[in-house]
């Protein structure tokens, strides 16, 4: 395993300049484009590291599964349903038309929309205990109780995202968020959850957990079997964007991606893994990082369909 991995950051190496960085968020903007990571653990629990795999960045749109995996544990199905779709994305992450199309309600939870309204959903349910709610739970899935957010990335996120106040807005304007919430109290848990720093290990440990059905490392359930199950399912229809059709075809296992450049990837054999390099595509994914990952489906069999 570990000379497949070696093998797959040489591989990665050869589309390190396809990819643009973040324009929008300074830190972001000077991440180093050749950084490449991969971290897999096995069904028996043993971690593979290559490359850059310890290396921090900004989890950004990873984290909508966690928060969405506690809007799960505090909502009946048919509950969050009224608030938050589940179809696949043929528009981009922050679509302000998709929304409007939809009548203000969010066509699926890893949209920024859709995280929005998770971050509305926890809110309403905690209040002010929200961020800790987040906090305990990234550090349950991830097995790291350092787990940490980056203070300077979260003071740019705050003064900027003009984009995602609109979306909240329209959230709002629909009735989807009520009329005594206020909104920044929302963005603030939505943003602060952005901004978490992560490396590839923690996210493997992650995506391990969803492979797994929701047994972790040491053979407890952090996760019931059922959630899993529906994160499986909106990986794989929607965890890539716009571009989620080609990434099953092509990658074949489900999995979500952030801006920060870590894709987090899940499989029916209770394997996980995280590839990271901040290079990106339109869509918003890792160019070299899907690559990669393609490369360890295929060597592996990963592929689910």
């Amino acid at each position: 395993m570990d000379k497949i991995l070696d093998s797959v950051i040489e591989y990665g190496k050869e589309f390190v300049e396809e990819g643009k960085l973040v324009n929008y968020i300074p830190i972001l903007r000077d991440a180093d484009k050749t950084a490449l990571g991969v971290c897999l653990i096995d069904k028996d629990g043993k971690i593979y590291e290559a490359g850059k795999s310890r290396e921090k960045f900004a989890i950004m749109s990873i984290v909508k599964v966690i928060l969405f995996e506690i809007v799960l544990e505090n909502y009946e199905i048919d509950e969050i349903k009224k608030y938050i779709g589940f179809k696949g994305s043929s528009k981009p992450y922050d679509s302000i038309l998709d929304l409007e199309l939809e009548k203000g309600k969010p066509i699926n939870p890893f949209v920024n929309a859709g995280a929005i309204m998770s971050s509305y959903l926890i809110y309403k349910k905690f209040k002010d205990k929200s961020v800790d709610v987040l906090f305990e739970k990234a550090k349950t899935l991830t097995e790291n109780k350092d787990i940490d957010y980056a203070r300077e990335l979260m003071k740019l996120t705050s003064n900027g995202g003009e984009n995602n106040l609109a979306l909240t807005y329209i959230l709002k304007k629909h009735g989807y968020i009520d009329k005594e919430t206020n909104i920044e109290d929302v963005l603030y848990i939505y943003n602060l959850a952005c901004c978490i720093m992560v490396n590839t290990k923690d996210l493997a440990v992650l995506s391990s957990i969803i492979s797994r059905n929701g047994i972790n490392l040491d053979g407890k359930r952090v996760m019931e079997k059922d959630h899993a199950r529906i994160l499986r399912t909106l990986m794989s229809i929607c965890g890539t964007y716009d571009y989620s059709g080609d990434f099953a075809i092509n990658i074949g296992i489900p999995a979500k991606s952030g801006v920060g450049g870590g894709i987090m990837a899940t499989t029916n054999k209770d394997i996980g893994v995280c590839t990271f390099c901040p290079g990106l595509d339109r869509s918003g994914n890792s160019i070299a990082g899907v690559k990669m990952l393609e490369m360890v489906s295929k060597k592996l069999d990963l592929g689910y369909y």
